[in-house]
Order: structure tokens, then C-alpha cells, then sequence
């Protein structure tokens, strides 16, 4: 394992006038035509020049109209205020509800879609597609190998495997999560399979008597998967755990 890709802010180029600042926390801003919107505020105030001098050097003086929120947990909406008190519009599904066939932005540069797909990591969250660009916020539904829900049970196994296959669907070429490096919608399948393979070697485990300790032995991170940001590091461990508690229980029974 070489050194945490994210620990290091860096500046990534996703179309002309569409920029991702990629760090543990994700912040982007896209140059619509008239105007600009961004997604995501961090968890840090402190950032507020530094973001909005990395839009003014990329972007100019174009207005941010609008700032989208994946969903409110306090990592992606730290700068709210901070471009509220510049005149841009908040938009999530506490501020501004969206119905279930989502929320164009338009520009004479390209359209932006925000559309709601909540339910997994929380009720409120939202995806934002950019088809121009092929791009897609996943917000924290996809977190480098983690399973977005809490309390793992079979209704919201199924709704997380049908939003998937929703992300799926745009067939993106770039996939950028709340948190860590962007990807592919390669990585969105890889986790779909990687999540079925928890789940039936899992509950082969417990019927057959196998005790946690030698659940977890049998299962070591897929080689295909160990590069995945932290996932050796905890993400695969807590998934599987996640899956063994959601057995045992018989949450995942039906």
C-alpha cells in the first residue's frame, strides 16, 4: 500500500469548466454557461478562502447559483453559510425537497440533473449527474467498499442493491464519492458483486457452525479489491462485520 491518496488535497480536471477538489472530503464546482453550481461543502469552515479562491482562479468571476447537497450530514455542508452569504441557493432535501424525478440545472454549457435516491446512506440522499461529461456524485452511497447503511436488515439490503443499479445505469465515466479518490462505474459493480459474495459466504459460515473468528479468516479482502481507498485498512473488516451481526440476527432471513 503506497501513501492515502486523498490525505493530500489535489485539484482534478473532470471536463473544461468542471473541477473536483479530491481529498477525504470532496467539494466540486461546475461552469454551467451563465452561471455555476457546486457540490458538496466539506467539514471545514477554515477552507472558505481556500475554496473560493480555487473557484475564482478556475472559473473567473462567474456566479455560484446554486450549491447541491448530496445529503446534510455535517461533512458535505460545513460551507453552506459560507456561500449562502454570497447569494447562493442551498439545495438539498431539507432545504428544497426534489421530487422523485429529480432537478434539472440548466446552462447554455451544460445541464446538470439532481436526483434523489435515498434510503441507504440516509433518507435524504441525492445523486448528481453531469451527461456531458459522463460524471456522477455518489455522495456517500459508495464509500470505497463500505455498505451505506446502518443497521443492516433484508428491506434495505434489496433498496441498496436497486440504487446501485440505478448509478449503474448512467453508465458514468467518472464516479466522484463524498470521500476519497474518484473512479469508475466499474468500481459501482465491483462493490455489487463484492456485497452478494459477503452475504452468501457469510450466511454458508453461520450455518455451518463456523464462529465469527473463522468467518472473518475465510474471508480476506478480494486481491482485486486491496488497492480500494482503506479498504484493507478497515472498510473490508467492517463490512464483513456489518454482514456477520445482520445474519446471526436473522435480519438478512427471507
Amino acid at each position: 500500500m503506497g501513501s492515502d491518496p486523498a490525505e493530500v488535497a489535489k485539484m482534478v480536471t473532470v471536463g473544461d469548466g468542471f473541477y473536483v477538489r479530491q481529498a477525504v472530503d470532496n467539494i466540486a464546482w461546475i461552469d454551467l454557461g451563465e452561471y455555476a453550481v457546486v457540490v458538496d461543502a466539506l467539514e471545514q469552515p477554515e477552507l472558505e478562502e481556500e475554496i473560493l479562491d480555487a473557484i475564482r482562479s478556475t472559473l473567473g468571476d462567474k456566479p455560484v447559483r446554486y450549491l447541491l447537497n448530496t445529503h446534510t450530514h455535517g461533512d458535505h455542508t460545513a460551507l453552506n453559510a459560507a456561500f449562502q452569504r454570497r447569494g447562493t441557493e442551498i439545495v438539498n432535501q431539507r432545504t428544497s425537497p426534489i421530487d422523485s424525478e429529480g432537478r434539472w440545472f440548466e446552462g447554455a454549457r451544460r445541464r446538470v440533473l439532481m436526483l434523489p435516491l435515498g434510503g441507504s446512506h440516509t433518507s435524504e440522499d441525492c445523486v448528481v449527474w453531469v451527461p456531458e461529461d459522463k460524471a456522477l456524485f455518489a455522495g456517500d452511497i459508495f464509500g470505497w467498499g463500505l455498505i451505506p447503511v446502518g443497521n443492516l436488515r433484508l428491506t434495505n439490503a434489496k433498496l441498496v442493491n436497486d440504487i446501485y443499479a440505478r448509478m449503474i445505469e448512467f453508465d458514468a465515466s467518472v464516479v466522484i464519492p463524498g470521500h476519497g479518490p474518484l473512479c469508475t462505474t466499474g468500481e459501482l459493480r465491483r462493490w455489487v458483486e463484492y456485497f452478494a459474495w459477503l452475504r452468501e459466504q457469510i450466511a454458508k459460515g453461520c450455518a455451518e457452525g463456523k464462529s465469527d473468528r473463522k468467518i472473518r479468516r475465510m474471508l480476506p479482502p478480494p486481491e482485486d479489491m486491496k488497492t480500494w481507498w482503506r479498504f484493507e485498512l478497515w472498510k473490508h473488516e467492517d463490512s464483513v462485520g456489518k454482514v456477520i451481526r445482520a445474519v446471526r440476527s436473522g435480519q438478512l432471513n427471507g
